[in-house]
C-alpha cells in the first residue's frame, strides 16, 4: 500500500540533494515499479522518463527517442544496446516531446558529452525523484512477524521543528505506533525506509534505529499491530 506524504514545499527546497549514487538507487526501484504498471504501455509517463534517467545518471537522447535511422542501425556496445532495451517499446515521438517538455520545466538538461546529444537531471529534477520515492514510501509486510520491535528514538533540534513535525507525520503514515515523546516502535524491518526519510529531511544523525528482542510487557503492542 502506498502512502502519501505532505511536506511543506519550502523546507523541501532547502534540502540537501542525496549523492547521485544514491538517487540511481532510488531510481531504479521506482523504475521497476513503473515498469510493471507500465508493461503494457505505448506513451511513457513523466515519472518513468525521469527515473529512468536517474538511473543511468546521464543517458543519450538517440537512445531514448531514436529516429527511424537510429533504430535500423546495429548496436555493438552493450551499454548502449541495454539503453535501447529500456526504453525501445514506448513511442518514441512522444518520449521526444515529453523530453522537450522536461527541458522547459527545468527537471532535465539537454547537453553534448563527447559529442554526443545527452539528457541528465538538474537539482529540480533530482528533487522530483525524491517526492516520487517518498510517495511511495511504505513497509512491506512479512507474513510472519520475527518477534522483534523496531524503535525509532530522536532528537532534533529546535532549530528544526518543521522537519522534526514532518518526519513524526512520515512515521505516523508508515504505520508507526509513539510509545512516548520522540519514541515510535514498529514490529517490521523498515531500515532502509527510515534510512531514506532521515537522508530526506536532513535529519540523519538526531535519529536512531534500533531492533529490539524484547519489550517489557509488549502485549498492548502485539494487540495494536494485531500480532495475536
Amino acid at each position: 500500500m502506498k502512502n502519501t506524504h505532505q511536506d511543506n514545499k519550502s523546507s523541501n527546497s532547502e534540502l540537501p540533494i542525496p549523492s547521485d549514487d544514491r538517487i540511481a538507487s532510488l531510481s531504479a526501484i521506482l523504475t521497476k515499479n513503473i515498469q510493471q504498471e507500465e508493461i503494457h504501455r505505448r506513451y511513457a509517463s513523466i515519472k518513468r522518463i525521469l527515473t529512468g534517467i536517474g538511473v543511468a545518471g546521464v543517458i543519450g537522447l538517440a537512445f531514448v527517442a531514436p529516429t527511424a535511422m537510429m533504430l535500423a542501425k546495429p548496436f555493438l556496445d552493450e551499454k548502449k544496446q541495454r539503453e535501447r532495451e529500456a526504453w525501445k517499446h514506448y513511442n518514441p515521438s512522444y518520449l521526444r516531446r515529453s523530453i522537450q517538455r522536461l527541458q522547459k520545466q527545468k527537471l532535465v538538461e539537454i547537453v553534448y558529452r563527447d559529442d554526443v546529444k545527452t539528457v541528465i537531471l538538474t537539482q529540480f529534477g533530482k528533487r522530483r525523484i525524491l517526492k516520487y520515492a517518498l510517495n511511495e514510501l511504505s513497509v512491506e509486510k512479512p507474513k510472519h512477524w520475527d518477534g522483534k520491535w523496531r524503535m525509532i528514538i530522536y532528537d532534533v533540534d529546535e532549530k528544526k521543528k518543521k522537519l522534526r513535525d514532518t518526519f513524526r507525520r512520515a512515521l505516523i503514515a508508515l504505520g508507526f505506533l509513539k510509545l512516548q515523546e520522540s519514541v515510535w516502535v514498529y514490529p517490521y524491518s523498515c531500515e532502509e525506509q527510515i534510512t531514506f526519510l532521515r537522508e530526506y529531511y536532513d535529519v540523519g544523525n538526531e535519529v536512531l534505529y534500533v531492533i529490539a528482542t524484547k519489550l517489557e510487557d509488549d502485549t498492548p503492542y502485539k494487540e495494536y499491530f494485531d500480532l495475536v
